[in-house]
């Protein structure tokens, strides 16, 4: 018989953390969210995410890398000089962060610097082990989100492409929820890769449910731009299972940024490809870019001619299937402010 579920533990990921309403803080002086990729490179290879696909990143051109620890203390002492904090830090994009060997050192320069809320990050849990995870706990981080490949070795050798010794993993994952103090502890998995006619769902309830803070499924949706994503869910239904809001202008732009690990700056967390690059911190300081022209002239053509007026932005499921903010209804405030 399956664990009776607390409901306060079953959410739907914008349902974490409460959210004030983006179109009553525009302008905002600096980024309220940023997300810093300490690797772009990933231990495994899922089928949903472009880093899984060795030939199409080696097309791209784009670098297989481990953030530098300077680079990353560089970008720290900009966010220090911030006049609003930072609500989110969220470490991790195109790769598996814990593989940077300064991981750890990351979070920790992150919570030094003052000026951020709350320092979190997503993982394939590959890292995790006792040792490794006395440090994460004891660096102060305030969320790890533990990406579930499946409930068995043979889905995520099917799945992520990789052997896996699933038994063990839940063990570590036991282990550090055990010890994790005033960390949060989540846990989130794709329904595509569940088979429900033999109870997987519940399966992944029933195993990670005691052992989390908090523990979800998602749909895998399309929303990486140009990259075709296999088993994704129709356009119109979103990320946790809700009717898609089509939206013309992209929160994204107007509240956050995303650090690739070679220092390039994109707009948005689905750039992979870097088609949208607005600036580079490796030279330039994070409130030049916010405020440069690219991320202007970015912000205008989405406010005057919507999503399809940027070809790399025609073609993104995120803004629709991923996003909480919605600014559409804020367009002629936002006109005034760009003109």
């Amino acid at each position: 018989m399956g664990i009776e579920m607390d409901p306060n533990k079953v959410f739907m990921l914008p349902k974490a953390y409460p959210r004030e309403s983006l179109g009553n803080l525009l302008p905002l002086p600096n980024p309220i969210s940023m997300q810093i990729d300490p690797a772009s490179l990933c231990n495994f290879k899922c089928s949903f995410c472009p880093t899984g696909d060795p030939h199409l990143i080696k097309a791209s051109g784009r670098g297989q890398m481990f953030m530098k620890l300077d680079l990353f203390q560089k970008i720290m002492d900009d966010v220090g000089k911030f006049e609003r904090p930072l609500k989110v830090l969220k470490l991790f994009k195109d790769g598996e962060p814990m593989l940077n060997p300064n991981f750890i050192e990351m979070v920790k320069a992150a919570k030094r610097v003052g000026k951020v809320e709350r320092v979190e990050t997503t993982s394939n849990g590959s890292k995790i082990a006792p040792g490794f995870s006395e440090k994460l706990v004891e660096s102060g981080i305030d969320r790890v989100v533990l990406s579930i490949e499946g409930v068995t070795s043979e889905r995520y050798l099917k799945f992520a492409r990789v052997k896996f010794d699933f038994d063990a993993f839940v063990e570590k994952v036991r282990h550090l929820y055990s010890i994790r103090g005033d960390m949060k502890l989540h846990v989130k998995t794709v329904a595509q890769n569940l088979d429900y006619t033999i109870g997987e769902d519940r399966m992944f309830f029933d195993t990670f449910g005691p052992i989390s803070d908090g523990i979800f499924i998602e749909n895998t949706v399309a929303s990486w731009p140009s990259f075709a994503v296999a088993d994704a869910v129709h356009k119109d239904i979103d990320a946790y299972g809700r009717q898609t809001v089509h939206k013309e202008i992209c929160p994204y732009l107007f509240y956050s940024l995303s650090i690739n690990a070679d220092g390039i700056v994109s707009p948005c967390c689905v750039d992979w490809n870097r088609e949208l690059a607005i600036g580079d911190l490796k030279t330039d300081s994070i409130m030049d870019i916010w405020h440069g022209e690219k991320l202007r002239e970015l912000r205008h053509a989405h406010v005057f001619g919507g999503l399809s007026s940027v070809s790399s932005c025609s073609s993104c499921g995120q803004v629709h299937a991923c996003t909480h903010d919605n600014l559409d209804g804020h367009r002629e405030q936002l006109k005034k402010q760009l003109s």
